[in-house]
């Protein structure tokens, strides 16, 4: 191979890479859970956010939503995943992932998973309900000292 043919294979080889031709990694772009409110009545006091994410510091249980940041579409016939890191707290307690349309605010799905104790939890849902024009979040129900750590949607 000659020293032209050398250049223009390299060349090649880093304008590929470049672009993304080799294929896609899944990435995944942490949330953390201080970005998580209260649901429903913001001025309910009680929910303290931290630099590791955000604690009920009620006497009972506090509905809590997160906003998930998606980055680009969720791949046609795949899946789209979103991890969940918290604990409970005190007593058990539940995380749903939502997705709604931009278009009209309407759930599309929900999935719902409880919890009791410490949480790392994948939660999935089909592509086909994750459409361009939508949004999704991560609503939990935290007993007493209960906290979310951090969201994770794999992309």
């Amino acid at each position: 191979m000659n020293s032209f043919s050398k250049l223009a294979l390299s060349a090649a080889l880093g304008a590929s890479a470049l672009v993304g031709l080799h294929g896609s990694a899944l990435a995944l772009t942490t949330i953390n859970g201080s970005v998580c409110r209260v649901n429903g009545d913001s001025g309910t006091a009680g929910l303290q956010s931290y630099a590791t994410g955000v604690t009920n510091m009620t006497a009972g249980v506090l509905g809590v939503i997160c906003p998930i940041v998606r980055t680009i579409p969720a791949p046609p016939g795949k899946t789209y995943d979103v991890w969940v890191d918290g604990h409970t707290g005190t007593g058990p307690g539940f995380c749903s992932l939502y997705s709604v349309r931009d278009l009209d605010g309407s759930p599309i799905i929900a999935q719902r998973k409880e919890f009791n104790g410490p949480f790392h939890e994948k939660f999935t849902l089909p592509a086909v309900y994750v459409p361009t024009w939508s949004s999704q979040a991560m609503f939990c129900a935290l007993a007493p000292k209960g906290k979310i750590y951090d969201i994770e949607p794999v992309q």
